[in-house]
């Protein structure tokens, strides 16, 4: 029997995996870690947007991104919003998962 995850949570391991970080794929995960413990300005919301993006099209063929929105303040989000198979949806994902991840 074959388990495939659905995209949500396809993408969402994706995020919060750092790249490199599994032996045997190493082109698996996310760059996001690189921005624990940088201060949140403009360039650190684009390079969290470029790493989402990147991240998700190297690594989920099942869908087809949108839009990153990337929202700062106390905390900070990330909203993904994708087609799968003509059907739109999206993910949240808040960048303390990140943090939790890589702990």
């Amino acid at each position: 029997m074959i388990y495939r995850i659905d995209t949500a949570e396809s993408i969402r391991r994706i995020l919060i995996t750092p790249l490199g970080s599994r032996v045997m794929m190493p082109g698996y995960g996310s760059r996001l870690f690189e921005l624990i413990d940088k201060t949140v300005n403009d360039e650190w919301v684009l390079d969290a947007t470029r790493y989402t993006y990147e991240a998700i099209e190297k690594n989920e063929p099942r869908v087809t991104i949108k839009r990153v929105n990337i929202q700062t303040g106390d905390t900070v989000g990330i909203r993904i919003e994708y087609a799968e198979n003509g059907i739109d949806r999206a993910v949240n994902l808040s960048f303390m998962d990140v943090e939790n991840a890589t702990a």
